[in-house]
């Protein structure tokens, strides 16, 4: 199975609501801290065996910064009202971000008027703060 290549900007841009998305810092790779804690049992694990488990902090896994740290809808409204001017485009995305729901249908609108791009280029910078403000918080060191 090939491995797909994408920033930590794009991991980020897509976590959403009630999601948990878990990072191997040694590694930089983005794993299921359950299926990985696997490898360390043998094939009928007893009560014991799980007890005898690493921990994820030894192992170097973390969640990722949560839906709630990142708050998307920030970044959202300060691209639709910084940069874009097309004043229905722009009114377009602003009723998207009114609703409970809005991180898929804002990325389908970008996508339809062809600004994703230009979002995810505006965006990074953002999400690359945020994932710098969340490793320092945790006492991360990368590389």
């Amino acid at each position: 199975m090939e491995k797909v290549k994408c920033t930590i900007a794009d991991i980020l841009m897509d976590i959403h609501d009630r999601e948990c998305v878990f990072l191997k810092t040694d590694t930089l790779e983005i794993v299921n801290p359950w299926d990985y804690l696997k490898e360390f049992l043998p094939e009928n694990p007893t009560e014991e065996d799980y007890e005898k488990l690493p921990s994820k902090d030894s192992l170097n896994i973390y969640p990722l910064p949560s839906y709630e740290f990142i708050d998307h809808k920030n970044i959202m409204s300060e691209f639709t009202h910084n940069i874009y001017d097309n004043k229905e485009i722009r009114k377009e995305l602003f009723y998207i971000l009114r609703n409970y729901d809005y991180m898929d249908k804002f990325y389908e609108c970008l996508k339809k008027h062809d600004l994703y791009d230009e979002y995810r280029d505006y965006a990074s910078d953002y999400y690359n703060y945020v994932f710098r403000e969340w490793c320092d918080e945790h006492n991360i060191k990368l590389g």
